[in-house]
């Protein structure tokens, strides 16, 4: 009966009821008024049962409402009460409308003299326009759904019990009754027992619409009363990573939650997507970047958002305040810390503050080219002027920027071998190795060591002359490294010398172009003593 709902029994017994009352049109058999005293006595038990339990819906409105001060839980519940009441008094006034039927037919009880009084007297009673008996009854009816409608506001609004044949869907095209009122429809030609059963039928209904009412004066009162069937305990550590040897620091406390319940979560006003916790618990995602800007002594800025839960009508609001920390940029580099002047210079730029959150960008101010490596915060940087500043984004946000010196790139250091072995300028080589011997641009130990593409040279153009005395006995053009010298062997003699002039050098660089290199002074000039 709570919630509105009527039990498979109920609509079985109303349905028996409609069926017999159709069967009074007809010639009435004792068989048929014993079924209608069955039906009185199982109807009656139903009142019993449905007093029952409106007694125990208003007691669970009365405790949902507990020590509330909130008008409108107070209104449903006062109303709630109200609307028991109102129905133990109509209940009761049927009651006594059914004693004076029993006394009018000549007894006090139900027997069987009473279930084969074939009599229209208690018809009579109830039809009769000079008789108040069915006027009252009818207007009983009435004004109580009237009023429970005016006390529950349900929607839409209860149907009146009271139904003339025309408002009952079953004889609404019944020729023979649609133009019949509720009281003649009911009553007429109606024997003792029968006219009895319709009424303890009236006191069904009574208390079925009063279930309805109860429940949604329940709903009503329970508005702002969140009832919680989840229970999950949580920790809200100070930090979420603590140091080896420091104090790890959280609060634990037990929270709530509804899976009957659709909760609404916001973050400054702008709602947030839900993800279910692995406990089955319904939370609001809050992501965010942190901007920084604004930081104290400590480095730390203080921030804040304002986070909203609205459920079941109600919003929940707190300010939350939250700390940024102004990260600190790490450079590390796979070469000195300046940089070299238009050379692929790798770099690690890290700001371990972000953790796993880190995934830079980076932009120059000018005068260097930025090349992305294959990690977070690993770049190659190209510049091209003295002094150069790194901005590094994270997010969208700016972290800060990072300033490099940039030093030329050293000179390289013209050699003469023989084979792979450096020619001792002192000592000089012999006529017969003359055809050996070659000579290369070697670049700078260190430089060659920290930006190694970047440290390949080549010598374009060198002028070769074999010397004696003031004069020159030959002179070559050499146009790579290795010239043909195998000529010079047999005019070669003791006291000659080889004299290497490079004129024209160049280094490729990291992204495989040449650059040209000065040669200044005496740097590109090698002389080699023939012994």
């Amino acid at each position: 009966m709570a919630g509105g709902k009527e039990t498979p029994r109920q609509k079985m017994i109303g349905m028996m009821y409609l069926v017999l009352t159709a069967l009074l049109a007809l010639q009435v058999s004792n068989a048929v008024l014993e079924k209608f005293a069955i039906i009185n006595v199982t109807l009656s038990s139903l009142i019993t049962e449905g007093e029952k339990k409106s007694n125990q819906i208003l007691q669970g409105i009365v405790a949902d409402a507990g020590q509330s001060q909130d008008a409108n839980v107070l209104a449903a519940k006062a109303n709630a009460e109200k609307v028991r009441e109102l129905t133990k008094n109509t209940i009761a006034a049927i009651d006594g409308l059914k004693k004076k039927m029993m006394t009018t037919a000549g007894t006090d009880k139900i027997d069987e003299k009473l279930i084969n009084d074939h009599s229209s007297k208690v018809a009579t009673m109830m039809i009769d326009v000079n008789s108040p008996e069915g006027k009252n009854y009818e207007k009983l009816l009435n004004d109580y759904v009237k009023q429970v409608n005016e006390l529950a506001k349900p929607e839409p609004p209860f149907q009146k019990i009271a139904k003339a044949p025309k408002d009952i869907p079953i004889f609404a095209a019944d020729e023979d009754h649609v133009r019949k009122d509720f009281l003649t429809f009911t009553f007429e030609n109606t024997p003792v027992i029968a006219a009895l059963a319709s009424v303890t039928q009236a006191q069904t209904e009574v208390l079925d619409l009063e279930a309805r009412a109860l429940d949604k004066l329940a709903k009503d009162a329970g508005a702002n009363r969140i009832s919680f069937d989840q229970f999950i305990p949580m920790v809200r550590a100070k930090s979420s990573t603590v140091a080896a040897g420091a104090k790890y620091e959280a609060q634990m406390f037990l929270t709530g939650s509804s899976t009957a319940l659709q909760s609404d979560f916001f973050k400054d006003g702008a709602k947030l997507p839900t993800v279910a916790d692995a406990s089955g618990v319904t939370m609001g995602k809050v992501e965010f970047t942190a901007q920084g800007g604004g930081y104290d002594a400590h480095g730390l800025a203080k921030k804040s958002f304002k986070a909203e839960i609205k459920v079941k009508g109600q919003t929940f609001t707190q300010n939350i305040e939250y700390f940024v920390a102004q990260p600190t940029i790490k450079v590390t580099t796979g070469n000195a810390p300046t940089l070299y002047m238009n050379c692929g210079n790798t770099v690690n730029i890290e700001v371990p503050t972000l953790g796993t959150d880190y995934n830079p960008s980076f932009n120059a101010a000018g005068g260097a080219e930025i090349i992305k490596g294959d990690k977070p915060g690993k770049v190659t940087i190209i510049p091209k002027q003295r002094k150069i500043s790194i901005a590094v984004n994270n997010g969208g946000m700016n972290i800060g920027s990072q300033g490099f010196d940039v030093k030329n790139v050293p000179a390289p250091r013209y050699v003469a071998y023989l084979g792979n072995t450096p020619v001792d300028l002192r000592n000089g080589i012999k006529a017969n190795q003359i055809a050996n011997l070659r000579f290369s641009a070697d670049p700078e130990a260190n430089f060659k060591e920290e930006v190694p593409k970047d440290a390949r040279y080549r010598i374009k153009r060198a002028e070769v002359i074999l010397g004696r005395g003031t004069a020159g006995v030959q002179r070559m053009q050499a146009n790579n490294e290795n010239p043909d010298l195998r000529a010079w062997t047999n005019q070669a003699r003791p006291g000659d010398r080889i004299v290497i002039d490079i004129k024209d050098v160049v280094r490729k660089t990291y992204q495989d172009e040449e650059e040209k290199v000065t040669v200044t002074g005496s740097s590109g000039i090698i002389s080699i003593p023939i012994n």
